[in-house]
């Protein structure tokens, strides 16, 4: 059956909304498991036990694309950090004032690091903080998807329908 624009435009816009159904990241409708979160899922998993943080997609022997993990940047090095709080405080009392905002600060685990930075900002140690070392391994962030529509159709080829065909632009590259 030979197709107009329209009619082929009507064909594509169908296949992307249900394929999206399939494909979105984020899960389907009510946070539902979609294909590819489950793909996302089991690459995590594959990545927590062996380290594995990409998988090649091969159809019928044709490398199509890869899921690969997006990872955070690992972190190492060298900070500030309190020893003693009440030192701190006092120090932080006699330069600036405010004890008890001030304490409220120091002792609150969301802003500590964050007056200490300020602290620290002209390059003093204040009393009551040393320097320690740290680390902070890669986390995980989410995958990323590549994938060479011409190889696919290539790949797949007769076994896919025309008109699925002529939407992958024929497997040519």
């Amino acid at each position: 059956m030979e197709l107009t624009d329209i009619q082929r435009l009507a064909v594509a816009e169908a296949m992307g909304k249900a394929i999206k159904d399939m494909t979105n990241p984020r899960g389907g409708a009510h946070g539902a498991p979609t294909l590819r979160t489950e793909c996302d899922d089991a690459l995590r998993q594959m990545y927590e036990a062996e380290g594995v943080d990409r998988k090649r997609i091969v159809i019928n022997g044709t490398e199509v694309g890869t899921l690969s993990a997006r990872l955070s940047k690992p972190e190492s090095g060298t900070r500030v950090s309190m020893s003693d709080t009440g030192e701190f405080v006092r120090w932080l009392r006699e330069s600036d004032g405010g004890f008890d905002a001030l304490w409220r600060l120091v002792t609150s685990s969301k802003t500590n690091q964050a007056v200490i930075d300020a602290a620290t900002a002209d390059g003093e140690l204040p009393d009551g903080c040393r320097v320690e070392d740290y680390e902070r391994p890669a986390t995980w962030l989410g995958t990323t998807l590549r994938i060479s529509v011409p190889k696919v159709g290539a790949a797949l080829g007769a076994e896919l329908p025309s008109a699925v065909m002529g939407l992958l632009g024929g497997g040519q590259e």
